[in-house]
């Protein structure tokens, strides 16, 4: 089991396959196990690496407060501790906003990023997101973190013949720590990278579900202020397009990656590939 120590913590993480990095954030209450579709797809043709966040997964739990820049940071140590001096970035839900962070804080590490259902800022605030953050801490405290997983599993996948997904993911839930859980709402809510947008030069595919929490048009409007963007939007999916639609994902990350990797470029080549030179 593959485990780094950081800031005495332990972060563990998946990697497979040879080639140009790509590096998989997941979201809130999932674990790098969660991408084992993706990372099938992908290491044929490129080193994949999947990290758990502090408290998530096989990761160790966090007794203390933590911003999303600090997850950005913890990544950011394990590409250094794995030698990557160059990989493309994608984020699922939480894991997109820590790609976003992680794009600004290391701009000459970051080549290009793909946020699935996620965005620059969260879209739900005022009292609306204070109801949302009042009602999941509620039910941990009163019902426990495997309620919590249930409630949030019913709504992501719904369908009869999606039950071991929301198994799967109930699961995950209930072996999470509570207290690092609680501080990842927190690093959620207070997460804004807005007024940044335009300091990120690298290509950027944003992948919107067509039944997401938020709308299409909502990561319409970030994506017509990042400087190089496309949006892409799955149908037949709710927020967790990972694993409910894995074969369209898996279709419009091949294709993007093909066009953003320079061929024949080593992880560990110390040249600077600037955002606007990455085409091919």
């Amino acid at each position: 089991m593959p485990l780094f120590q950081y800031q005495n913590r332990c972060l563990h993480y998946l990697k497979q396959g040879e080639g140009e990095a790509v590096l998989l954030l997941h979201g809130l209450g999932s674990c790098a196990a969660h991408w084992s579709l993706q990372m099938q797809a992908l290491s044929a043709d490129y080193q994949v690496i999947a990290a758990d966040f502090r408290g998530h997964g096989q990761s160790s739990p966090s007794a203390q407060p933590f911003t999303m820049q600090q997850l950005a940071a913890d990544m950011l140590a394990l590409l250094t501790h794995l030698e990557i001096k160059r990989c493309q970035v994608v984020g699922f839900s939480l894991g997109g906003m820590v790609a976003f962070e992680l794009a600004l804080l290391a701009p000459q590490c970051v080549q290009s990023l793909v946020i699935i259902n996620s965005g620059p800022y969260l879209a739900i605030q005022g009292w609306r997101l204070k109801l949302q953050l009042g009602f999941r801490l509620a039910v941990i405290r009163l019902l426990g973190m495997r309620k919590l997983g249930q409630i949030i599993g019913a709504k992501l996948f719904p369908d009869e013949e999606q039950k071991p997904l929301l198994e799967l993911f109930a699961q995950q839930m209930a072996s999470m720590d509570q207290a690092s859980y609680r501080h990842t709402l927190n690093a959620i809510a207070h997460f804004s990278v807005q007024s940044q947008l335009s300091h990120l030069q690298l290509p950027v595919l944003v992948i919107a579900a067509d039944q997401d929490y938020s709308p299409v048009a909502t990561k319409a409007a970030y994506v017509s202020i990042l400087p190089d963007a496309a949006l892409i939007v799955i149908p037949n999916s709710r927020h967790a397009t990972p694993l409910d639609q894995p074969e369209a994902l898996n279709q419009q990350l091949l294709t993007f990656l093909a066009k953003v990797v320079k061929p024949g470029l080593s992880v560990t080549d110390n040249t600077q590939v600037s955002g606007g030179d990455q085409h091919v």
